[in-house]
């Protein structure tokens, strides 16, 4: 998948094996899998042990399991929230 993803309210998951190249855009993201962009949700961000991220991660709430990677910046507080909010 290549481009910009923007489910608006809703949870979106990378499944593990998948390959995404393109900014993510959702209340809830869950990532087992690898993308290449930037990561922004209005709740939650959740990264399982397989999950590999290259890209800026902006949202209130982070859980990062061992084993997962981020190559970028992340911004976890509630102004990231508003900002994230504000992106809609």
């Amino acid at each position: 998948m290549d481009g910009t993803i923007e489910v608006g309210e809703h949870t979106l998951t990378i499944g593990a094996g998948a390959e995404v190249k393109a900014d993510l855009t959702a209340n809830a993201v869950t990532i087992s899998g690898t993308v290449k962009g930037n990561v922004t949700a209005t709740t939650r961000v959740d990264l399982k042990p397989t999950a590999s991220v290259e890209g800026d991660i902006t949202t209130p709430r982070l859980a990062m399991a061992e084993g997962a990677v981020v190559r970028g910046r992340v911004e976890a507080n509630a102004r990231a929230a508003g900002a994230a909010a504000a992106q809609r």
